[in-house]
Parts: C-alpha cells; sequence; structure tokens
C-alpha cells in the first residue's frame, strides 16, 4: 500500500476543499492511517479546515465536531494550535452571521454584546499569537469581518481590512488579499466609487482563480453581476448571474445559487437586454 506523509494529505485534501470538492476531501483524510500523533494532529486541523469550510458554503453540520477534536488533537504544538483556534473563530464567527433562515444578517442589532466581545477578543488574541505573517494576515481579516459585519462599525472593519491587505501582500496569501479586497470593494460601492469597487473585485476574482477556489470564486463573480446590474449592464449582470448560477447548482451552495436567480429575475423584470 501507497504510503503518503500527512502533509501531503493534508494538501491534496485543502486543494479539494478549495474547489468545492468537500465530500472527496473528507474521505481522503478518513482513509488516512496517522503513523503517530504528529501525523494524526496535521489531519485532523486539516479535516477541520474543510469541515468549516463545508458547513460556511453548504450549510452543514460538522464543523464545531472536527474542530472540537482539531484542538484536542494538537495540544502542544504551538502552530497547529493555532491553526484549530482560528478554525474554531471561522466557525463561531459564521454561526453569529447567519440568521435562523440561513441567510446572513449585518449589524449588531439582535446580538448579544458578551458574543461579539467574545469574538473579538479571541481574533485579537489570535493576531498575537500568530506563528507568522500570513497567520496573523488572517486573523486581522477576520478581526475585521466581526467589526464590519457584527458590531456594525464599518471604520473600524476597513482599517482592519486595509491591514489585512498590506500583511497578506508582503506574506503573498493570494486568498487573504482576495477577501480583503472583496470587503473593501464593497465599502468603496458604497461610497459611490464602482469603478474602483469593479477594480478591487476583478482582482479579487483573479486571486481566486489562481488559487483553484471555486466556492471563492463564484461568490466574488456574483458581486460583480450585481454591481453590473447597479450600473445598467444588464447584459453582463444576466450572463455572470446565468454562470454562478449553474456552478452554484453543481456544487451544491444553495446560497449563491438563490442570489444568482435574484439577479436574473431583476434583469427580467427592467426590460430588454441593454444596448
Amino acid at each position: 500500500m501507497a504510503e503518503i506523509p500527512a502533509d501531503r494529505l493534508a494538501d491534496a485534501a485543502r486543494a479539494l476543499m478549495l474547489a468545492g470538492r468537500w465530500a472527496q476531501a473528507a474521505g481522503l483524510l478518513e482513509a488516512a492511517v496517522p503513523a503517530g500523533d504528529a501525523e494524526r494532529a496535521v489531519l485532523a486541523v486539516a479535516d477541520a479546515e474543510v469541515a468549516v469550510d463545508e458547513d460556511f458554503w453548504a450549510r452543514t453540520k460538522r464543523g464545531a465536531g472536527a474542530a472540537e477534536r482539531a484542538r484536542l488533537a494538537v495540544a502542544g504544538d504551538p502552530a497547529l494550535s493555532f491553526e484549530a483556534e482560528f478554525l474554531t473563530l471561522k466557525h463561531d464567527y459564521a454561526a453569529e452571521l447567519m440568521g435562523p433562515d440561513g441567510q446572513p444578517r449585518f449589524g449588531p442589532e439582535g446580538r448579544d454584546g458578551q458574543v461579539l466581545d467574545d469574538l473579538a477578543a479571541r481574533a485579537a488574541r489570535l493576531r498575537g499569537a500568530a506563528p507568522d505573517l500570513r497567520h496573523a494576515a488572517a486573523a486581522t481579516f477576520y478581526a475585521g469581518l466581526i467589526e464590519d459585519n457584527l458590531r456594525g462599525d464599518s471604520a473600524a472593519g476597513q482599517s482592519l481590512f486595509a491591514r489585512a491587505l498590506a500583511e497578506a501582500e508582503r506574506a503573498g496569501d493570494d486568498l487573504v488579499i482576495s477577501e480583503a479586497l472583496r470587503h473593501l470593494g464593497y465599502h468603496a460601492g458604497e461610497a459611490g466609487h464602482a469603478d474602483q469597487a469593479r477594480q478591487m473585485w476583478e482582482r479579487s476574482t483573479e486571486l481566486r482563480q489562481r488559487a483553484g477556489a471555486v466556492p471563492y470564486v463564484l461568490s466574488q463573480q456574483l458581486l460583480l453581476a450585481g454591481l453590473a446590474l447597479d450600473t445598467g449592464d444588464r447584459d453582463a449582470a444576466r450572463v455572470l448571474a446565468g454562470q454562478v448560477r449553474g456552478w452554484a447548482r453543481a456544487v451544491g451552495i444553495g446560497l449563491l445559487e438563490s442570489g444568482a436567480a435574484g439577479i436574473e429575475a431583476a434583469c427580467a423584470q427592467a426590460g430588454p437586454p441593454s444596448a
């Protein structure tokens, strides 16, 4: 039987995860036979990463248990302990973001302030404990999400997104760069700077494509479709939304599929195709 190092298996599982192939990623990790506690910890963190990602996109419920198992498996390894704690933060942030209907809800209304304080404190601690700049950038970005999306403090959120962007650029982390650009672009659009938003979102899309991150690409294309609709380019909006809807259905991401269908419906209500 072939023997493959645990870190190679973890990398392969993450590549499948980014492609939206969560079941295959989980199956690969489940089939692995770790050679000791060190490999068991690596595989547990990879499994938690896959589960947390699938929870977010496909609304499954495996992330909390997988993250807890990873936290238990990595005791004594500072780098893997950071990863496990960060994945728990990601899961808890997403659980707080999503409303009872499975749709994201923004702002502090109806939230427990102590829960938000705890999330913000955990993000700050993780940033201080980050083993390198790449991990620090990810923690900074999530601190921005907590401030912007949950607390409703857009100024604090934008400041943290800008800091995360600078850190991720220095670290060469394409996904965190793309995430920061996504959120900074949203605020640029809200401020009336549609061209700046488009440029940020197009770069974000390109980085996600380069990483092979299918759900992330689709979510970014959905924003570009909405921007096209808002600026009067219904042809572009219709084409982009149709592509997102088809891919989202194939991958199994209902949130993106319904969002794309909504844009298509808005294009149809607006009348004949634009010139």
